[in-house]
């Protein structure tokens, strides 16, 4: 991970707390209500943002399913949705403060933002897919990849995944391009899928 200058800020005033990959944070004292700024919302990005046009871009439904599928990117958002406030934070904010030090990105306090989501709920893009009575998780798998940098480390480039337990994936889990209607900051990873985990 190559670290920035912790003064350096983007154009809309977010903390450069990394430039490859991507990782951006609030500044918190400029937080001024409950709902967080499309423009202030933090960017986390494990591996390089990969470049992916709305055209080419697929969701895939496999696995321990009865009926795989894929999903175009116009497809998805053609099914119902519905719209939710949550907040957003990754796992490793406030780690700047940690004693004694560890490994990661330093983040202050701003790697949190609240918004109103709308997307698709992926219970009814697994409902679709008619899960087996033996599947336990939901495995999330982004188009970002690349090496790790930790111990043992896994042999060439991996993607970026995270699971989420059956009962949560059906619960208020959402598949969301962004917060902001499509029309995120410079930078910002695009289709982002956002918020199984940061």
């Amino acid at each position: 991970m190559k670290s920035a200058d912790e003064n350096k800020l983007t154009p809309d005033g977010l903390i450069v707390r990394a430039e490859e990959p991507l990782n951006l944070e609030m500044p918190f004292s400029t937080l001024s209500g409950f709902t967080t700024p499309n423009e202030s919302f933090y960017v986390r990005c494990h591996f390089p943002i990969p470049e992916i046009s709305a055209s080419d871009w697929r969701l895939r439904v496999e696995g321990e399913v009865e009926t795989p599928f894929e999903l175009s990117y116009a497809d998805l958002f053609a099914m119902e949705s519905r719209t939710i406030a949550a907040t957003l934070e990754c796992a490793g904010n406030n780690r700047i403060f940690l004693e004694p030090k560890v490994k990661g990105v330093q983040w202050a306090l701003g790697a949190v933002g609240n918004a109103s989501w709308t997307g698709v709920p992926l219970s009814a893009v697994l409902d679709r897919a008619r899960i087996k009575s033996g599947a336990i998780e939901v495995v999330l798998e982004g188009a970002d990849e690349g090496e790790v940098d930790k111990t043992p480390i896994p042999s060439g480039k991996i993607s970026f995944s995270r699971s989420l337990p059956l009962g949560k994936a059906y619960d208020d889990v959402l598949l969301t391009d962004s917060p902001c209607a499509r029309s995120c900051p410079a930078g910002t990873p695009w289709p982002p899928l956002s918020g199984s985990n940061a």
